[in-house]
């Protein structure tokens, strides 16, 4: 009831605004209107104060509060009506017209004939357009119009629950209003008008009906008649209900202590919870810290747990409060529960009372007892539910009888709501943050609260899916989870528990240890402010993130900031109440570039809750269902981009039904979220065009002009804030209505992707703050701006852009800006013109941009000069841009007598200085940006420079010297550094014994201490730091530098990469080994070996990729020294110096090698696996082999250099091996056993953890294999690429790989054949994709080799009929260009119950398909989808494909000769037909053709 007072109370006030500051009173002090307006004005004063009279009584109950109700809606109605008189105010000053005022500006007669002209046109209609000038005439023409109307009936109008009746005036001139059709003055707006003929009290706009195709588009027109009839309407409304309010409160007694104070429990010690989940960790973190850990060697700790209502942060601290670790730990354990007061003598009583008196102790105050008391004792004391500390002094003086204990470790727990309240009182930085529940622990302790034990809920098991729906609701909340489970509890039945998942009933639970009246708790303890901009949040979807930008703009749309007695703008009003919202916990705050909120969603629940008469919020899942109060004024809709095709439908469907359960009429608010398609607008169109009376328009996504959305769009004279947005690629031009919105405060057109053109007068948009624009240059267009004078953002100003207009006078009375940019300022010849600007006087100015065209033609040095000087901003300007100055040197208020020290920022763009500025004494600079700065030879280091965060230095071409001050520093604080196209710049700015250190001198190094980002490109001089020289660096990149190509460097994922110049000489040159041991990924390019030293220190390293080097590594061995790198991958490239052997040493000291590729390695001719000498049967020095009908020794044979050796240990670790054209490399024979460097080799088949083998371009890769019976590769392969490599024949080697899932054979030959595929087909084969080209009659003799197949069991006997088992295909993916072998009915009926996916491949010849390919191409069931690529001359698609009654995609890529698709129809399961790369017109139109009957076509 409290919070319906204050609204009601600031409605009403807002109501009051228009009238008691005087004006509309002084526009307007006609005997008739006036009187009613000031009628109405002393009406809402009674209002307001029988309001106030409630605020201080005990007022509770249904009728009282729609009484209140009642009270606010009619002063909503009035403040509607004040501000409409306010708008045609406003139109009045701006157009200087009279047709809304009492008096002509030359009096006499004319005062006569505008009143006549009032009269008129509410008895008439008469338009003001058509009006006759002069008096005589506009009496004529009304008498003329009188004369000849027809009298209808006079309409009866309806005040509500008044009885009094309208007097006879009042009936005659509704009978004349009620007759003619009205016509106005006018104002745009783009759809026929709409007169209002309730009791409402909404607004009353006349217009002439729209013309089409017109360059203006009309007025609306004011009644006076009309607006005094209203105004005594509402007072009759007011009246009766205020004095039934007020009779009621002369019989309630007055409020005495706060209601929030009675609704708060008061904790203890003891947990009424036996178990506490899914808080163990935190649980047993803190006991470890106090009673062993890092709390119990300190003074007094205080730690706060702070999280939102019903977390579980009582219940943790309870645990903690009774563990026996703890009890014995401390001798003294204190329970205190806080609640809403924080009262420093309650506290000190309630402590003193756990405390045992000592002697002598008598006449002493609470604290004094209690430092006597606590002295030598080790204590923790839990303060729990502590809701506020406003004054800080009271904490510590509740603390200083407590720091006096002699025993380390005492600890004290508070437990928050607030996080500003545990940054108070925490003694370190740290404190406890609960959030809700992991979903594992979540879901036990939800099963506990709603079965009890594990048996009840196994014998319910078909209720736990609706369960786990309810729990994802629940966000992990603990009393969430404990209030659902008592109403769950009470019937275990599935429709009980579908409807309270519907109805999320747990919402509407009122006991004090419910979820929502635990949060409500934290709601009604706001300020009423900070509960008006947190309601307002229900509007937007769940888990929404806001810019704190949005969040302001939000707030000032929507008109409901209160301004406060510090004068301040509504922009730091609404940041404050912002910051007090994060600090009690009802926004969390993050950071990704900029900080965003987020609210949690069981308080987004919340403010559903409490904005339930005001706001409603419509998706897809509730628009249906849901209760839409009479009184709601704020509408948001979400329209889920998700959502199907049907899910929008019945969404649309739903959303034309509200057009009876919403007063459109006195929408305040209207909000969309997500993507507006075509079939919403005509419902949108239809529901929204009463709504009139919009103060917020968040209209984005629009694939149609506003106009179509709102039909009423121009009429919208109340709005503050409009954002609209188009899709991409609609062309839409802006509705030229928005330059008539005067109360306008905010225009968002940042999503506006259509044209651009701005209305002309934009200027009258006086109310303007912010403008949001897809590009700053939008702001240029703005003619006169200098109208708009509390605008905060001018980005772009172009002076004298026009001959009027844009003169520089215009800025002079943007007092208001924070940001300006001023450009084409060489059109400003003279010091008065720049003089007229004024910006000393803009005091809230913080970013200004001061621009000279670089193009320009040509350049006045002592112009731009004196120029310059007079464009002085005031001190306090914080960040500064001086852009293309073509004077000789920098102002005075910039140089020797500095007048902006406050600067935070400087960029100094392409300035013709001499020299560059002294910025000694800008103590704040923190950001400084030279940029294309000729004639700059020097970068004076100045002692100011200690506070900067970034320095950029781009395009200095005679830059050379770094010169230190007499102070020199080595920027402290920098974090980014960009040094940019400085061709003359050797090096950073570093001390002697610093460019070369010592490995020791690494952890004393003082120069750029904190950097974070160093960027330096194109200066070719540079001589680059040992990187990283300190643990702050996160990102290096440098480009054109000495010795480097490019170098890049991340601490986040832990990677350099590095490209050389030929004068590298060694890594240590750039490198900082000893600070790299937690590198994980080294890439080099173009660079010298490795030296082992440096190598055994990268200790992480986790990935090597070497490119184009001359040698890996250095000599590797040191001896007897044993070392082991963690290196998981090592890919070689070019690898054009040192052969395998070195390869193969590297690889014996990488033990968890999995991923090995070797690309384009010619010195490697080799390649075997090792095999420990006690596995290897066969003596290395007797191993022989035969060949061409000879016997030689293998060490004679193979060149030990060209052969790379893959350890042993490789068996158990190596899971892909990637070699890519290596075209002298050949595998060793498998059924060989040669003898090798320590041991014996074999082929790949010793790999038993290989996974992946991909061959690519190596030719002979397969040459020396002399009998391709035997078995190539490992059992434990499941993806094989053969690329290339010819001469296996056909598939037998392959046949032990029943693991394979994905097979590709590319070029392996024209002689190669499928024979022996079956076993990784049938069985036990686990092949799913398989991709063949470049073999054309691979599918040759299938039929045979699978019926022999599939004909034998174990004893080689035939069977009639095979096993369906043995016979299954599991491949679901084809790709191939033998077509014609592939489309034989064996093959597609074998491969019929799996394949989903077919790509053929044309062989250039083939013009159609057979009748018996094709009835081999229907047999394939399953297919979803179907491929046609390079059929250079096919004529035809084959027919019958509407058979393929699965198929969903259709592509035909590339097939030029194709005109059209099949003369049958396609299959109806087609979601998807693609055609792109035909070029035939033909088939383009006949897909065009298809354009709904598929659902996407892509030509």
């Amino acid at each position: 009831m409290n919070a319906l007072i204050s609204t009601a109370l600031w409605v009403v006030g807002k109501a009051l605004a228009p009238i008691a500051n005087g004006v509309l009173g002084d526009w307007d002090n006609s005997k008739n209107l006036g009187l009613n307006i000031e009628a109405l004005g002393t009406e809402l004063l009674l209002v307001k104060a029988t309001l106030e009279t409630a605020s201080r009584k005990h007022i509770g109950g249904q009728a009282m509060e729609e009484l209140l109700w009642k009270l606010r809606d009619s002063a909503s109605c009035a403040e509607d009506l004040l501000d409409e008189l306010d708008y045609f105010r406003i139109h009045d000053e701006l157009h200087d017209t009279y047709d809304a005022a009492d008096h002509h500006a030359k009096g006499g007669i004319h005062d006569l004939a505008l009143n006549a002209r009032h009269t008129a046109r509410a008895v008439l209609g008469l338009s003001s357009a058509a009006a006759p000038a002069e008096p005589g005439q506009v009496l004529e023409d009304a008498r003329q119009r009188v004369g000849c109307c027809y009298w209808p009936r006079a309409r009866q109008r309806s005040h509500g629950s008044s009885s009094s009746v309208p007097n006879a005036n009042q009936a005659d001139e509704e009978k004349v209003s009620g007759c003619m059709p009205k016509l106005g003055k006018l104002l745009p707006h783009s759809s026929s008008p709409h007169v209002h003929d309730d009791n409402s009290g909404q607004s009353t706009l006349y217009g002439p009906p729209q013309i089409e195709h017109s360059q203006e588009t009309p007025f609306l027109g004011f009644n006076r008649v009309d607006f005094s009839e209203r105004m005594k309407h509402i007072v009759e409304q007011l009246q009766p209900v205020r004095r039934e309010v007020t009779k009621i409160l002369q019989s309630c007694d007055r409020i005495t202590v706060p209601d929030i104070a009675h609704s708060r429990p008061i904790t203890t010690g003891q947990s009424i919870e036996p178990k506490l989940y899914g808080r163990d960790n935190i649980l047993n973190s803190i006991i470890y810290d106090m009673t062993k850990g890092k709390y119990r060697i300190k003074d007094l700790t205080v730690l706060p747990i702070v999280g939102p209502g019903g977390i579980g942060k009582t219940t943790l601290i309870q645990h903690i409060y009774h563990n026996k670790e703890v009890q014995n730990h401390f001798q003294v354990v204190i329970w205190v529960c806080v609640s809403l007061s924080f009262n420093l003598n309650k506290l000190l009583e309630d402590i003193k009372k756990y405390l045992p008196p000592v002697e002598g102790e008598k006449g002493y105050r609470p604290e004094e007892l209690i430092e006597k008391r606590l002295k030598s004792k080790r204590f923790l004391i839990v303060l729990d539910d502590m809701w506020e500390c406003s004054n800080e002094d009271d904490w510590e003086r509740l603390l200083l009888p407590l720091k006096t204990s002699q025993e380390k470790g005492s600890m004290i727990l508070v437990t928050t709501r607030f996080p500003a309240i545990a940054q108070m009182v925490g003694t370190n930085d740290h404190s406890i943050e609960l959030e809700g529940l992991e979903s594992k622990y979540f879901r036990e302790l939800f099963h506990a609260f709603v079965f009890g034990d594990d048996q009840r809920r196994r014998d319910h098991g078909f209720l736990l899916e609706t369960g786990d729906k309810i729990m994802v609701k629940l966000k992990g909340s603990p009393l969430a989870a404990k209030t659902v489970g008592r109403l769950l509890r009470k019937d275990l039945n599935l429709r009980h528990w579908r409807r309270i998942l519907e109805s999320k009933e747990w919402e509407t639970q009122t006991g004090v240890n419910d979820i929502m009246p635990a949060l409500k708790l934290s709601y009604d303890y706001l300020p009423f402010q900070l509960q008006q901009c947190f309601l307002y949040s229900a509007l937007f979807p769940e888990d929404f993130k806001f810019s704190g930008g949005y969040l302001i703009n939000f707030w000032i749309g929507l008109d409901i900031l209160q301004p406060d007695a510090q004068n301040r703008t509504f922009e730091d009003i609404a940041l404050s109440n912002l910051n007090d919202l994060v600090a009690h916990g009802f926004f969390i705050e993050g950071i990704y570039d900029s900080p965003w909120y987020v609210m949690h969603d069981l308080l987004h629940d919340l403010a559903l809750q409490v904005a339930s008469r005001d706001c409603i919020s419509l998706h897809r899942s509730n628009a249906g269902s849901v209760y839409i109060q009479p009184s709601i004024r704020h509408l948001s809709i979400i329209i889920d981009d998700d959502d199907d095709t049907v899910s929008r439908e019945n969404f649309n469907s739903q959303l034309r039904k509200l057009k009876t359960r919403l007063k459109v009429k006195q929408l305040h608010t209207l909000m969309f979220f997500g993507e507006i398609d075509e079939s919403f607008v005509n419902t949108l169109g239809d529901l929204f065009g009463e709504a009139k009376a919009l103060r917020f328009l968040h209209l984005v996504n629009m694939p149609c002009s506003v106009e179509s959305v709102l039909n009423n769009f121009s009429e919208l004279v109340h709005l503050r804030y409009l954002c609209l947005g188009t899709k991409y690629g609609r062309d839409m031009h802006l509705p030229l209505a928005i330059s008539r919105f005067y109360h306008l405060r905010i225009l968002d057109l940042g999503q506006w992707y259509g044209c651009c053109d701005l209305p002309k007068n934009m200027s009258n948009l006086a109310k303007l703050r912010h403008f949001y624009a897809p590009s700053d240059e939008l702001h240029s267009d703005m003619l006169n701006v200098g109208k708009l004078v509390l605008l905060q953002e001018l980005k772009v100003f172009r002076a004298n852009k026009e001959s009027e207009g844009f003169e520089p006078r215009q800025l002079e009375h943007l007092t208001e800006l924070r940001e300006l940019g001023i450009y084409n300022l060489e059109n400003i010849h003279t010091r008065e013109e720049a003089a007229k600007v004024k910006l000393i006087e803009k005091n809230y100015l913080n970013r200004l941009t001061l621009d000279w065209d670089s193009e320009r033609c040509y350049t006045e040095p002592g112009v731009e000069a004196v120029v310059l000087e007079s464009l002085q901003p005031h001190r306090y300007l914080e960040e500064l841009c001086i852009r293309g100055h073509g004077g000789p040197s920098c102002p005075t208020w910039l140089g020797d007598n500095l007048a902006v020290e406050a600067l935070q920022s400087l960029d100094l763009v392409g300035v013709s200085w001499k020299c560059l500025p002294s910025l000694g004494k800008m103590h704040g600079l923190d950001t400084l940006k030279l940029y294309n700065i000729a004639l700059t030879k020097e970068f004076v280091i100045e002692q100011s420079f200690c506070r900067l965060i970034r320095l950029e230095l781009v395009g200095l071409g005679s830059f050379e010297n770094w010169v230190p001050s007499q102070e020199a520093h080595m920027f402290p604080l920098l974090q980014l550094l960009i040094i940019r196209g400085c061709p003359k710049l050797l090096g950073l700015p570093l001390s002697n014994h610093i460019v070369s250190p010592k490995p020791d001198q690494y952890g004393t190094i003082d120069w750029f201490p904190k950097l974070q980002n160093l960027i330096i490109k194109k200066c070719p001089e540079f001589l680059a730091p040992y990187i990283p020289w300190t643990k702050t660096l996160r990102s290096v990149k440098l480009g054109g530098v000495k010795l480097l190509e490019k170098f890049q460097y991340s601490s986040e994922s832990s990677d350099v990469s590095i490209i050389g110049k030929d004068d590298l000489q060694s890594l240590d040159q750039v490198l900082a080994f000893n600070n790299l041991t937690g590198l994980e990924q080294l890439t080099l390019r173009e660079c010298p070996p490795l030296e082992s030293k440096h190598l055994r220190m990268l200790t992480s390293l986790k990935k090597l990729d070497a490119d184009s080097l001359y040698g890996l590594v250095g000599p590797l061995s040191e001896g007897d020294v044993e070392w082991q790198l963690p290196v998981e991958c090592l890919v070689v490239r070019e690898y054009r110096g040192a052969s395998g052997k070195e390869l193969t040493e590297l690889l014996t000291h990488l033990p968890r090698l999995s991923i090995l590729g070797i690309r384009t390695c010619t010195k490697i001719t080799q390649l075997a696996v090792g095999v420990d000498v006690q596995q290897h049967t066969t003596s290395a020095a007797a191993s022989e082999v035969k060949e061409g009908g000879r016997t030689m020794s293998a060490t004679s044979e193979v060149e030990e250099d060209g052969l790379l050796l893959l350890p042993a240990h490789l068996s158990d670790s190596l899971r892909e091996l990637y070699i890519d054209g290596c075209r002298e490399l050949v595998l060793v024979d498998p059924s060989t056993s040669l003898p090798a460097r320590g041991g014996g080799q074999r082929g790949l088949e010793t790999l038993q953890s290989l996974q992946s083998l991909h061959v690519i371009y190596s030719p002979k890769f397969l040459s020396a294999i002399s009998s391709f019976s035997c078995c190539l590769f490992p059992s434990s392969l499941q993806n094989l690429s053969l690329n290339g490599v010819e001469g296996m024949g056909m598939l037998e080697p392959l046949s032990n790989l029943t693991s394979l899932t994905q097979l590709e054979l590319w070029c392996c030959g024209n002689d190669l054949r499928c024979n022996g595929m079956e076993p990784l087909l049938v069985a036990g084969g686990q092949l799913r994709e398989l991709d063949v080209c470049g073999s054309p009659r691979f599918f040759d003799g299938w039929d045979a080799n699978l019926r022999q197949l599939l004909l034998q069991d174990d004893g080689g006997e035939e069977q009639l009929v095979p096993s369906p088992a043995v016979c299954s295909s599991k491949l679901q993916m084809l790709s191939t260009d033998d077509v014609m072998g592939l489309l034989a009915a064996p093959i597609c009926s074998f491969l019929s119950p799996s394949l989903t996916y077919l790509s053929l491949y044309g062989n250039g010849e083939m013009e159609r398909f057979t009748e018996e390919q094709e009835d081999a191409l229907h047999l394939l069931a399953s297919l979803q989808q179907l491929k046609f690529n390079y059929f250079g001359k096919l004529q035809h698609l084959p027919g019958g494909l509407h058979k393929l009654t699965n198929l969903k995609r259709l592509e035909v890529d590339s097939c030029p000769a194709v005109r059209s698709l099949p003369k049958d129809v396609l299959p109806k399961s087609l979601q998807e037909l693609d055609v792109c790369a035909c070029d035939n017109e033909d088939l383009i139109q006949q897909c065009r053709g298809l354009v709904g009957t598929i659902p996407e076509i892509i030509l």
